[in-house]
């Protein structure tokens, strides 16, 4: 037991967390590059990658249908989407395994505002820099690749708390 507090605390001194199962992994924080999401498909199947969004401000958000909190986070990122149209691209990640899952769970919530992406978990290695065992996952990166903002989780009224937080990034 001794040990595995000793290397806890250097995991800590690194930055590096430890998950329940006391494996490490270094998630990705305000002030690093992003991580491009390996293997994720527009909407249309088409091939997505962040590096395409270059020069632009992008909200993107891991969500999925297992999500309770994602189910309410998602549509009120949706009407965010609209006020920032055009200052800030908001994406939907979805993370379901199982394709067809996360196209229900989309459809349902009709997000009009935002793009979407189907980014299967166990397909990603991404997954594993983003580090989203908290749900919702919300990253926000700037027109230089640099992840301004992380939000976790979803309470109502995080949209207010975002969006002062939006303008003061984007201004």
């Amino acid at each position: 037991m001794r040990m595995r507090a000793q290397l806890l605390a250097l995991a800590l001194a690194a930055g590096i967390t430890m998950s329940a199962g006391g494996v490490a992994s270094a998630g990705v924080g305000e002030g690093d590059h992003f991580v491009e999401l390996d293997v994720a498909k527009s909407a249309t199947g088409k091939k997505f990658k962040l590096k395409d969004e270059a020069g632009n401000w992008v909200l993107f958000t891991f969500g999925a249908s297992w999500c309770k909190p994602c189910g309410k986070e998602l549509p009120a990122w949706n009407k965010l989407a609209a006020r920032y149209k055009g200052k800030v691209k908001f994406l939907a990640v979805n993370i379901n395994n199982e394709l067809e899952d996360g196209k229900k769970f989309v459809a349902k919530l009709k997000l009009g505002n935002m793009s979407v992406v189907y980014l299967p978990d166990d397909k990603s290695s991404a997954m594993d820099s983003y580090d989203p065992d908290h749900m919702p996952s919300t990253f926000v990166i700037d027109p230089n690749g640099i992840i301004r903002l992380v939000h976790y989780g979803y309470e109502k009224g995080d949209e207010k708390k975002l969006a002062a937080k939006l303008d003061a990034l984007v201004k």
